[in-house]
């Protein structure tokens, strides 16, 4: 900090830089003066200008954390529970801020000047509260928008945008998946997130989708989720009990495979697995040359292989 720092640390001396700093409005040089003192000693009043510091240079998650400390002091005087309320507003905790300005009405006695503060929390809680709605709202304009363009863009930004898109409420959601779907253009491992959303959400309908260069039409509200699949559930148990204990890591490598390859094929994964067997030792043949098959069908084998191929090539565009 570049003054010279008394020996041993002294509690006085931070506090004291931490004030000088924090009188003259030098918000964000006090606080690592506050710091080292409150390490030192949670000292109430040190607690409350250490809390109005954070919140001054916008830092609120930190300024409720520290205030939390002190929780019940908080709460007995009427100026502190405001500007603890004003905190809650800040970090998005608007449950909780509005719990506040309900029960405040029975704790505290209702004075003009008291009154003009709590309305004044309130109106910073519809203020915040519409301002985030704004935001969501225009978040999903922007990524509906974006939904319509997506075969245009690489795979990174694709995730980019369905890892948006997995967050907005469903309706939107629905109607930005339904260019996503049936879009060549999209990877498929987007639209199985997607198509796995519908499902999981029971959505009714028909969603017309482009699956590995055809055309489909799938209903959600008759698909279960990846990982409940019946197929998908049998090949990571023979993967597990031939694979997992002999060597943990190329278990670790079948695994991640096994799982790209289930979204890409994703919601006509039976149509390919046939046999979860038979897809378990396609892969272990393709980690080990000398790896013997079983003698069933040769036919459903070379069939199953051609698809893991296709799906290879698939794959190669994710860069």
């Amino acid at each position: 900090m570049g003054e010279t720092v008394p020996f041993p640390k002294n509690y006085e001396w931070y506090k004291k830089e931490a004030m000088e700093r924090f009188l003259s409005g030098r918000m964000e040089e006090a606080l690592p003066f506050f710091e080292e003192a409150y390490q030192l000693e949670q000292d109430e009043l040190l607690n409350t200008n250490y809390t109005t510091a954070l919140y001054q240079v916008g830092d609120y998650q930190k300024a409720k954390e520290i205030a939390d400390d002190k929780y019940s002091f908080y709460e007995q005087e009427e100026s502190l529970t405001i500007f603890y309320t004003a905190i809650l507003i800040k970090c998005h905790l608007f449950l909780q801020a509005e719990q506040a300005l309900v029960f405040r009405k029975k704790k505290f006695p209702l004075t003009n000047k008291a009154n003009e503060n709590w309305l004044a929390i309130q109106e910073m809680l519809e203020e915040e509260q519409a301002q985030i709605e704004l935001e969501k709202q225009k978040k999903i304009q922007y990524l509906l928008k974006e939904a319509y363009s997506l075969g245009n863009k690489s795979f990174a930004e694709q995730s980019t945008i369905m890892k948006g898109l997995e967050e907005i409420p469903l309706e939107p959601f629905i109607e930005a998946v339904k260019p996503i779907l049936s879009n060549p253009y999209v990877n498929g491992i987007i639209k199985a997130t997607a198509i796995e959303r519908l499902a999981i959400e029971q959505v009714a309908g028909e969603f017309d989708v482009y699956w590995m260069k055809e055309k489909r039409t799938i209903q959600p509200a008759s698909l279960t989720s990846i990982k409940n699949h019946a197929n998908v559930q049998e090949v990571m148990d023979l993967l597990s009990e031939r694979v997992e204990q002999n060597d943990p890591t190329l278990y670790q490598a079948m695994i991640q495979e096994a799982y790209l390859h289930f979204f890409m094929l994703y919601p006509f994964i039976n149509e390919v697995i046939t046999s979860p067997l038979k897809w378990v030792e396609l892969y272990q043949k393709r980690y080990d040359n000398f790896y013997q098959e079983s003698d069933e069908s040769l036919s459903d084998t070379k069939e199953m292989e051609e698809w893991m191929h296709k799906i290879d090539e698939e794959l190669k565009d994710l860069a």
